[in-house]
């Protein structure tokens, strides 16, 4: 038998442990542990792979509670407060470093070389190798920061395009030259004290340059977006164009079509020249200008050491500080179209993050096993007061299958998006087991309910990710149980790799539309869930898949769950127990099946009986001349 520890000695394990971690950590640590700490915070909210030693570990432990309920928006807000502090350090440390090679430069010209003493040369020398390898760490250090800031923003789904120009100005060298312009006002003191009224030179002439940037950066930025829309667009066209081109010169459209792709490629490369010169303009201006000044800084420090008012050290430093001004205006200006996008971009995402609610804390509800309700739900066009659908009530108990008819745009596909909780009513509510949709997340929601579009729209991946809804830990068993249910399971097999064959290849065949409608039929099906809802399941099927639809409807009565499916095809209208009319985003009708029929057949006699009397107290009809002469 195991002897008992007290918890004396259990106590002092423990701390013996926790000793010889923060010895190991604190020997893998190249860098300060402030600068740790921010690098370890930027990794953890941006999800970045996992920091090692201590360190890491406690961060992590401390805030994945925390961080695990956070949006997307708040871990990159989080993300970028933790980070600019760090970054703002670093800033102010690289700007005091050229203060450092001015010192260099004046000790080695004004002291070692009229002293002609080798020790002092070697001495300066390492000084300066010093400096050199401080500045090297400080910029890796802040490039890692940068990159780990724009992998924070690489993870704020959903704005993956608009986030793109922050991501580039921070991995490139567009926002590091923004903040070495915190050396400037640096310089400009260091030399005025070292050269006097030098130093209003180099002040004059950043402010011109700065007066000349001014007025491009909102220029720049508007030709960039043009250019960039332009090369969006171009690449779609690539991607597209080929099967396009076949088409049209089926259609007898292929010498107009190759003219209009003509017309777009000259308008694209107008674009990107336009935007090109408008920004080589300004840089070659810049240019220009930090010339300009640094010859007459170079002719005031050169009267200052004729007249005995500077020595050769001083002239040398005041030639290497008004270097460093105008190089580091000139990388601005370089780089300035890039942080002029990446300023608009952090506007709008700054709007975007003021105006997102806060996310409420839910409490879990059990799956929905009975019913679903809907009461007087209502759907607006978007931007306007027309009414997509209005007062449409219905319920479906477990076990129900109901089919939605109609004629074209009566709002069918959008009362399967209310249901499935793409779009929000703004009038009524829509329950399942008398829980609105709202009070269970996105993960549990889908969970519970599927939803198959029209068009079957498959993600690049493999056959079983597609089905598993790219779920990681998706079991294979269900993945097989989902694509027998949909009637998929034979037309998977058959496909060059079975289940592990990739979809949405560009260099790739893809499969039939009917079997890419069955694949999206088991993603759907995909985990049982409670809900089903199946947009006109029946387009793009044989009979073979039709009576597979037949089998996934009748599979779904049996096991207890509700499908609403979107046509009338006798595979839908045979399946289905329940019958929902939808006419102009209105309710016309609903009920069993029997009951919708019976009625629609009184209306339709209802409806002839009154074209029969119209017809006969209409006014005779008088015969063709014609027609009377020949008889």
């Amino acid at each position: 038998m195991a002897m008992r520890r007290s918890p004396k000695s259990c106590r002092a394990d423990q701390a013996r442990r926790a000793a010889r971690d923060r010895g190991v950590a604190h020997a893998r640590r190249p860098f300060p542990a402030w600068i740790h700490l921010a690098i370890a915070r930027c990794r953890l909210h941006a999800r970045a792979p996992a920091l090692s030693g201590r360190a890491g570990r406690m961060i992590r432990l401390t805030a994945a509670d925390t961080i695990s309920n956070r949006s997307a928006h708040e871990r990159v807000a989080l993300a970028k407060r933790r980070a600019i502090p760090g970054i703002a350090i670093l800033g102010l440390a690289l700007s005091l470093l050229p203060v450092g090679y001015a010192l260099y430069l004046m000790l080695l010209i004004d002291i070692a070389l009229p002293g002609r003493s080798g020790s002092t040369i070697v001495g300066l020398l390492t000084l300066a190798a010093a400096l050199v390898v401080l500045h090297t760490v400080l910029l890796a250090t802040r490039h890692r920061l940068f990159a780990h800031l724009a992998a924070a923003y690489d993870q704020a789904g959903g704005m993956t395009e608009r986030l793109d120009p922050i991501r580039k100005a921070l991995v490139g060298p567009a926002v590091p030259a923004l903040i070495d312009t915190a050396c400037i006002p640096v310089a400009l003191i260091v030399l005025a004290l070292v050269g006097g009224p030098v130093a209003l030179v180099p002040l004059a002439g950043a402010i011109v340059i700065l007066l000349v940037l001014a007025p491009s950066a909102g220029k720049l930025a508007r030709d960039r977006d043009a250019a960039r829309s332009a090369y969006r667009l171009r690449d779609v066209e690539a991607a597209l164009g080929q099967p396009r081109r076949a088409l049209l010169a089926l259609l007898g459209s292929g010498q107009h079509a190759s003219a209009t792709d003509a017309r777009y490629r000259r308008q694209v490369s107008s674009a990107e020249q336009l935007a090109s010169w408008h920004e080589g303009h300004a840089v070659r201006l810049v240019g220009l200008t930090a010339t300009l000044f640094l010859a007459a800084t170079a002719a005031a420090a050169t009267w200052l050491m004729a007249s005995d008012a500077a020595s050769h050290g001083a002239f040398a430093a005041t030639m290497l500080l008004a270097t460093l001004i105008f190089w580091t205006l000139h990388r601005l200006a370089t780089h300035l179209a890039v942080l002029s996008a990446a300023r608009q971009a952090w506007r709008a995402f700054e709007e975007s993050v003021n105006t997102i609610e806060a996310p409420r804390a839910l409490v879990p509800l059990p799956p929905p096993v009975r019913r679903l309700e809907v009461s007087n739900a209502a759907l607006p066009v978007h931007g306007t007061r027309r009414m997509m659908l209005q007062e449409v009530s219905f319920a479906a108990q477990a076990g129900d299958v109901v089919a939605v008819i109609g004629p074209a745009n009566c709002g069918k596909s959008v009362l399967l998006r209310m249901l499935a909780g793409q779009v929000r009513a703004v009038a009524g509510t829509v329950r399942l087991d008398g829980a609105t949709l709202d009070q269970w997340d996105d993960d549990a929601r889908s969970a519970h309910i599927g939803y198959l579009p029209t068009v079957p729209e498959l993600m690049p991946g493999t056959v079983a990710a597609n089905i598993a809804r790219f779920d990681p830990a998706a079991d294979p068993a269900l993945v097989t149980r989902a694509a027998l249910a949909a009637g998929a399971h034979d037309a998977i097999v058959r496909l060059p790799n079975g289940y592990d064959t990739e979809l949405a290849q560009h260099d790739a065949p893809a499969p039939a539309l009917s079997v890419q409608h069955r694949i999206a039929l088991a993603r759907a099906l995909y985990g049982d869930p409670f809900l089903l809802l199946l947009d006109n399941p029946s387009a793009f099927q044989d009979g073979e898949g039709n009576a597979a639809l037949r089998r996934c409807l009748a599979g779904v009565q049996e096991r207890g769950g509700i499908a609403i499916a979107v046509g009338d095809s006798a595979a839908i209208i045979d399946s289905a127990n329940l019958v929902l009319v939808l006419r102009k985003g209105g309710m016309a009708d609903f009920g069993t099946k029997e009951d919708v029929r019976a009625r629609m057949a009184e209306r339709q006699r209802r409806d002839a009986e009154r074209l029969a009397q119209t017809s006969v107290y209409a006014e005779p009809r008088v015969a063709d001349p014609v027609v009377r002469d020949r008889e």
